[in-house]
């Protein structure tokens, strides 16, 4: 084997930049083997790092595409298999003097017994902690070998499980510190997955070594902002130092002083200031600025330590207190409440080791497209990559931030509980210098699970077991999560679970955090989410159907069979067509085909999500938050996503993108009466015209009211209420609409409201004319119509392609643009382009 090169590069030390030329980084995450544990020799094949088993073993040809028809079933015997993975590097005597050298596994899934030529230096257990090793004495001079036995973790945890003093309710995978969603979940397929998924290298240094650099926004006013500066050394030498913080663009310097080092580890605090600071505030409400400062310290003998980190600096808060709806709860932001829009994120792939700092950049730009200011990281995924963290920090995109617990109680020896604690202190102190991360959260649902679920009955716990787990409970989420967050993590709020009250209890809607799935689960009409309108809604959601485009890319041959056996493979919910089928007989639509299945499901999930937005809106400040279920998928299946697998936007996402505007105008009906509300975000005071028009599907005007309005800044205004019978006699419900407009000095903000059902309507024929300019791989779509045309789609049926408006009513008489982003030629965009409305799919 060839001689490894010296790698210097950006070293991570939380979210830093460091540039230190005393401490090097190799990289060792080329040539690695792997087979299974009891294979002979020769079955050594390459594999990936970062990866896992399941991708080798499909990079080797050993198995087909898991995502594709119904493998997910094939492949459940990898999980059930120890695995070994092997390296061979050579290392010479310039890094065997130096005095430190450790190796770093920055991700090990999950249980692994590591290898040093031949000695064993870790047995991890914690898919989420980064592993690092002091193995200088281990290193010979030459050839060295690093071995991985990655022991099955559901054989393991079956076995944890059986000898564990306690039922534990919620699944045996909770015995495993692992990504719950490996195990299967109702929109994610059962991988259960091993091996290196995220970096390794070998970190050497000299003399003095910086450890968790924390900044501090102790006060805030618009003269000032008075910070801190925390941080670890580790020294070889007592000397003396200085360190210097300073602007890294303009060259400010904000701190300049001498401070010791010494041989004992030591924890160091400077205090600074910066003057007439510029806030750090989230989207829609002003720039996200961002600091670049550089911190360098320099030592008497010689040794330079410099990092670089692009720091927020705002204020944020939970406000939890009584008021006259109940207690409040929501975020406040440089001292001004905000309303909260965004949605929940699961991971982006079923392989962890196969998300890409491109992949976060597609998720946080769709919540900035969308018109989100926050995402909730959810539990039973993954800590995501520092890359995310860092683009919502520039796009202004706050974050909730679940530890890794989910929809279950969890064991609670000693042994597991520092386990634990282990994970929560690294994560808190890679992600606590981020202005973005907003609040922690303890677990998903957890607490909702033991009250309301019925696991006493279901795992027949004793009253005695019961009230052990309990306490087991209490001794994580209300007592090792939160101290370890006031020990390094102090100023951010910590909630320790969510929600606080489950679904069916009235104290959902006047306290706390609520996910509401009356909706779905409980079978309830869409109009219910005017009624059921919590403090902050965190949860809620309905299923639709991916493009087809997607289904093809799992789907075998060219027939496009509804409800096929793969198509069913990949509905991961007991009874999702059903329940999809359901609320499609209430909205009269019938699919038959494929195509329309697909996109009346996506119809009524952009429905039902658009009127829950109106509901919580529209209370404010009463309700002061809506956070959909969900963002994306983590592979192409049928679920809760308003973007599918491949990116595609459904129905939804455009609904989303609406409903989250600065500025909205709601028509919220309840039986036979209706209000209009004007909802708006802004900051400042918003005039325009306002109007409500009732008109037929040829453009003819039945009904008109038109009022200038003066909207005040951060408001929900009730405009006017009506009736239905707004409508005259003479007019049949099934062939008007209404439209209701405001347009201010810059835009117009519209809403349309339908006086039946959608498969009732007695939409016109029309032929939409359809003019496209190619600008590159761009292309721009103008639309026209003679009649009222509902739910304009334009789709490619081979392609995935990203529309910037689609779902479109296109009234006659006005053109309506839209563009897209693929990669084909016009003539082949001119070719593939299907453009379709409602009619059409009733036909």
């Amino acid at each position: 084997m060839k001689k490894l090169p010296y790698l210097f590069f950006l070293f991570l030390i939380s979210c830093f930049r460091s540039e230190t030329p005393l401490e090097t980084i190799i990289l060792l995450n080329d040539g690695w083997e792997f087979k299974k544990l009891e294979a002979d020799d020769a079955d050594w094949r390459p594999a990936n790092v970062p990866g896992t088993v399941h991708t080798d073993l499909l990079l080797n040809g050993e198995i087909e595409d898991p995502f594709y028809a119904c493998n997910e079933k094939e492949f459940q015997w990898i999980g059930t298999n120890d695995w070994i993975y092997r390296k061979s590097f050579y290392i010479d005597d310039e890094i065997l003097i130096n005095q430190h050298i450790t190796l770093v596994f920055d991700g090990l899934d999950t249980y692994a017994h590591v290898k040093l030529n031949g000695e064993i230096i870790l047995e991890a257990n914690n898919m989420f902690r980064q592993w690092e090793i002091d193995c200088k004495k281990y290193l010979v001079k030459g050839e060295n070998n690093i071995e991985i036995m990655f022991l099955s973790a559901e054989n393991r945890f079956l076995s944890d499980s059986a000898s564990y003093g306690y039922p534990i309710p919620g699944g045996r995978w909770v015995f495993a510190r692992k990504a719950a969603y490996h195990f299967g979940w109702d929109w994610g397929p059962k991988f259960v997955t091993a091996g290196i998924w995220k970096p390794v290298y070998l970190k050497i240094w000299r003399n003095h070594k910086i450890n968790d650099l924390h900044i501090i926004t102790n006060s805030l006013n618009d003269k000032k902002a008075e910070l801190s500066v925390q941080f670890k050394v580790i020294s070889d030498l007592d000397e003396k130092a200085t360190l210097t913080i300073s602007n890294e663009k303009t060259g400010e310097k904000y701190y300049y002083d001498y401070f010791h080092l010494n041989t004992i580890t030591k924890d160091h605090q400077m205090l600074f200031s910066i003057k007439n600071p510029k806030l750090w505030w989230c989207n829609g409400l002003g720039e996200a600025y961002l600091y670049p400062l550089r911190f360098e310290i320099k030592t008497e003998s010689g040794f330079v330590y410099s990092a670089q980190l692009d720091y927020g600096i705002r204020t944020v808060e939970v406000v939890r207190g009584k008021d006259e709806f109940g207690e409040s709860f929501y975020i406040r932001l440089n001292g001004k409440p905000v309303f909260i829009k965004g949605a929940n994120i699961i991971p982006l792939h079923s392989f962890a080791s196969k998300i890409r700092p491109g992949d976060y950049e597609n998720v946080v730009n769709l919540a900035v497209e969308s018109n989100m200011n926050m995402l909730r990281v959810w539990g039973g995924g993954i800590y995501n990559d520092d890359s995310f963290y860092q683009l919502c920090d520039e796009k202004g995109i706050l974050v909730w931030q679940d530890f890794m617990f989910a929809c279950a109680m969890y064991p609670f020896d000693e042994l597991f509980k520092e386990n634990v604690w282990q994970e929560a202190v690294q994560q808190i102190c890679r992600l606590r210098n981020h202005p973005s991360l907003a609040l922690w959260c303890g677990n998903n649902e957890s607490d909702e699970g033991w009250h309301n679920w019925g696991w006493q009955k279901q795992y027949n716990i004793s009253k005695e077991d019961s009230i052990a787990i309990w306490a087991g409970y209490n001794q994580i989420f209300h007592q090792l999560l939160p101290k370890a967050i006031q020990e390094y993590d102090g100023q951010r709020y910590y909630l320790p679970s969510s929600p606080v009250h489950g679904w069916g209890r009235k104290e959902s809607l006047f306290e706390g955090d609520a996910h509401y799935w009356g909706v779905w689960w409980g079978k309830q009409p869409f109009d219910i989410y005017y009624e059921k309108v919590p403090r902050f809604m965190s949860e809620y959601g309905f299923q639709a159907a991916p493009a087809l485009s997607t289904i093809r890319s799992f789907q075998p041959g060219s027939a496009d069979t509804l409800y096929s056996q793969e198509l069913k493979c990949h509905q991961k919910h007991p009874t999702g067509f059903e329940t999809i089928n359901e609320y499609l007989e209430i909205e009269a639509l019938y699919p038959k085909t494929l195509e329309q299945f697909i996109f009346f499901s996506q119809l009524i999930q952009a429905k039902g999500i658009r009127m829950a937005i109106d509901a919580h809106r529209s209370a404010k400040p009463r309700c002061m938050g809506t956070l959909y279920w969900q963002l994306n998928d983590c592979w192409p299946v049928t679920s809760w996503a308003g973007t599918d697998f491949y990116n595609n936007r459904k129905a939804m996402q455009y609904a989303v993108k609406e409903g989250f505007k600065n500025i909205i105008v709601s028509v919220i009906m309840k039986q036979d009466s209706g209000s209009v509300y004007l909802v708006s975000d802004r900051i400042e005071t918003t005039t325009g015209k306002f109007e409500l028009t009732l008109k037929d599907f040829s453009g003819n005007q039945l009904w008109n009211y038109e009022k200038m309005i003066t909207l005040s800044a951060d408001i929900s205004f009730q405009v006017l209420s009506f009736s239905k019978t707004t409508i005259p006699g003479d007019i049949n419900p099934k062939e008007c609409y209404l439209s209701a407009l405001f347009t201010d000095s810059s835009q117009s903000y519209q809403s349309y409201y339908f006086f039946t059902n959608y498969g009732e309507l007695n939409l016109p024929d029309t032929d939409i004319e359809t003019t496209i300019v190619s600008n590159e791989n761009r292309f721009e779509i103008e639309l026209k119509t003679d009649h009222f045309a509902a739910f304009v789609h334009l789709w490619l049926p081979d392609d995935h392609a990203v529309f910037s408006d689609n779902f479109l009513h296109l009234e006659p008489g006005k053109t309506a643009k839209t563009y897209c982003q693929c990669k084909l030629t016009l003539d082949e965009f001119k070719k593939q382009l299907k453009v379709m409305h409602l009619k059409d799919y009733l036909n």
